[in-house]
């Protein structure tokens, strides 16, 4: 790391020189701004190069304590992801209720697609941990949700809707049974377009959610 500032600061010092030069040559600086120029650029590599020894500089009469700067720096961007993750773990609450009205016909919940934005931002934020709680939570809500839209296409009885939850290929057989479709398909008015369609459709997102509660799963073990 010492090397790398140390090659660092005298990187800047050689370009500060080079454009010194240039726009001395140019007439555009003075021979005065021309040396404070090289100057401050040469103390500001010496600052790079030993910055992990230089305890404070001095700009224009001003003390500024580096250490003192990098720990209030510190403490803010600490404040921050707490607040960050504060912030997600709430928005995971309320991405669970559902909205008012009549509850969706449509095979994938509608709270999935705002869990897995939600769930995107905690990767990009790197709080998976932190929140891995809240998300397994989630998660199994959703997996509850997903069956529910299954048996509703699928009188099959030995669809539960609870824990614990069937691995995607046990259930994809329970979930194609024909007299199972064709009960919820006689119970419906009107008929539906194609339940299996639908079906298809709901255990996809199933297998996606059951995939990641499984990942959550093994990372406890």
């Amino acid at each position: 790391m010492r090397v790398f500032l140390g090659i660092l600061g005298f990187l800047l010092f050689g370009v500060a020189t080079y454009l010194a030069f240039y726009l001395l040559g140019l007439g555009k600086f003075s021979g005065a701004e021309f040396t404070a120029f090289v100057v401050a650029f040469a103390v500001l590599g010496m600052v790079i190069g030993y910055a992990p020894e230089v305890q404070e500089i001095s700009i224009a009469g001003n003390v500024v304590k580096l250490k003192e700067v990098k720990a209030e720096a510190l403490k803010a961007i600490a404040s921050l992801n707490k607040s960050r993750i504060e912030m997600l773990r709430v928005f995971l609450g309320l991405a669970l209720k559902h909205g008012g009205g009549f509850a969706s016909s449509s095979p994938v919940d509608p709270r999935a697609h705002e869990f897995w934005k939600l769930l995107d931002l905690v990767k990009e934020y790197d709080c998976l941990n932190e929140l891995k709680v809240e998300i397994t939570v989630s998660v199994k809500v959703l997996l509850a949700a997903q069956l529910a839209n299954i048996a509703r296409r699928n009188r099959a009885s030995k669809i539960f809707v609870s824990e614990p939850f069937l691995d995607p290929l046990d259930l994809a057989s329970i979930a194609f049974d024909a007299q199972g479709i064709a009960a919820a398909e006689a119970a419906t008015s009107p008929t539906p377009d194609n339940y299996k369609v639908e079906i298809k459709e709901a255990l996809t997102e199933y297998s996606r959610l059951y995939e990641l509660m499984i990942k959550l799963e093994r990372q406890d073990s």
